[in-house]
């Protein structure tokens, strides 16, 4: 049995969407938190207790000191918490050391590894912003750099991030370009979104989160700006931020009881996933990002994707075809893209035709979950 060790966010649904890939897999997952949570994702914590083929646990240190010490080496720069991975990575031993996520799980692991007797090797997801974003800043440039001189096998979601490993000095092998956050059931989706074509649809969905890179004030912006165009259409803004929460209250004003504001976490799966298939477009901006799993699940229930060019959304759907890209902080053109999507009928219900064609070919959980396999089970990563 492979024994493998992940280092990542215990409240992600994206590390718990990777790892219950491989239930029906003889492997020993370990999983040591990356950051502080008060919550571990309600998927891993069903792996944990279900008597499935592969098994899952918390490392023992971590299950109740994750947040304390998390905020601890905020200040002391993962002084505690990489002494702790250290001694899981040498009484576990394992095969692998998964690092998904670079800023918070890469600069641990490295650390720890230096402090560790053991060598195992690496393998990296490279999430969203972790190297477009991060390697315009010189602290953060040389930490990536002596991160990727360590990593084996690289995980990116489009060829730009693999472009730039390069330019960082990454000289290990790349695994096939793939969403970070698993696949999806695209024929059960497919079958749903089939019954009501975009051009029927009257509902918007817009991304509100406000992080770091995330413009979700600046998408309200877009929809205050088209307001007075779109009074047929009702919209919900999830994943919002305090500045995005804000900002709604404006448009509630005008916009009444068609506007719904959810909160980060607020909306499960399930309400995510319903609210795509009534939605004719998805927006969502952002200074930068990876594949938007929020642009994979758009494109697997017929949502037409409105998106910032400085995500690698282009590289999975054919621009102006299959969504349109737009420039981040242009108001103007957002409005205009949302307009085209909007009123031309044709455009929304040929995009979905070729969207769900490609979310079969990339997005489906077996094809993803067959790709994945081959980072754990058929690569000789023990040797």
């Amino acid at each position: 049995m492979k024994k493998i060790l992940i280092v990542a966010m215990a409240d992600s649904v994206h590390t718990a969407r990777w790892i219950r890939q491989f239930d029906d897999d003889e492997i020993n997952f370990v999983l040591f938190p990356s950051t502080p949570h008060r919550r571990i994702h309600p998927l891993i914590l069903q792996h944990i207790s279900a008597k499935l083929k592969s098994s899952l646990k918390i490392s023992p240190w971590m299950k109740c000191g994750a947040l304390p010490l998390g905020v601890i080496d905020l200040l002391f720069n993962n002084r505690f918490r990489a002494r702790l991975l250290a001694k899981e990575i040498d009484a576990f031993n394992p095969d692998l050391i998964h690092i998904m996520e670079t800023q918070h799980a890469g600069y641990l692991t490295d650390k720890a590894l230096s402090l560790a007797s053991k060598k195992p090797k690496l393998a990296l997801s490279i999430w969203g912003s972790d190297l477009f974003w991060f390697q315009r800043f010189p602290k953060h440039q040389s930490r990536i750099r002596r991160v990727l001189e360590g990593v084996d096998i690289l995980v990116t979601e489009c060829k730009r991030d693999q472009s730039l490993a390069r330019e960082l000095g990454y000289q290990g092998k790349f695994l096939e370009l793939m969403p970070a956050t698993g696949g999806l059931d695209t024929s059960r989706l497919r079958s749903i979104a089939l019954v009501n074509r975009p051009s029927a649809r009257k509902h918007i969905a817009v991304k509100g989160y406000s992080g770091f890179v995330g413009l979700g004030r600046e998408a309200l912006k877009v929809i205050e700006e088209i307001e007075d165009q779109i009074k047929d259409f009702s919209l919900t803004v999830y994943s919002a931020g305090l500045g995005t929460l804000w900002f709604s209250r404006k448009l509630r004003k005008s916009m009444g009881n068609r506007i719904h504001v959810a909160r980060k976490h607020k909306l499960s799966n399930l309400e995510i996933e319903a609210m795509f298939l009534k939605s004719r477009v998805a927006l969502g901006l952002s200074q930068s990002d990876g594949l938007p799993a929020t642009v994979k699940e758009a494109m697997c229930t017929g949502a037409f994707p409105v998106q910032t060019a400085t995500s690698c959304a282009g590289e999975w759907f054919a621009a102006d075809f299959g969504g349109i890209l737009v420039a981040p902080h242009n108001i103007s053109d957002a409005s205009k893209a949302m307009l085209r999507a909007l009123s031309d009928d044709n455009l929304v219900d040929s995009a979905m035709v070729r969207n769900l064609e490609i979310a079969d070919i990339k997005f489906s959980e077996s094809k993803v979950r067959d790709m994945s396999r081959i980072l754990y089970l058929d690569l000789e990563i023990s040797e």
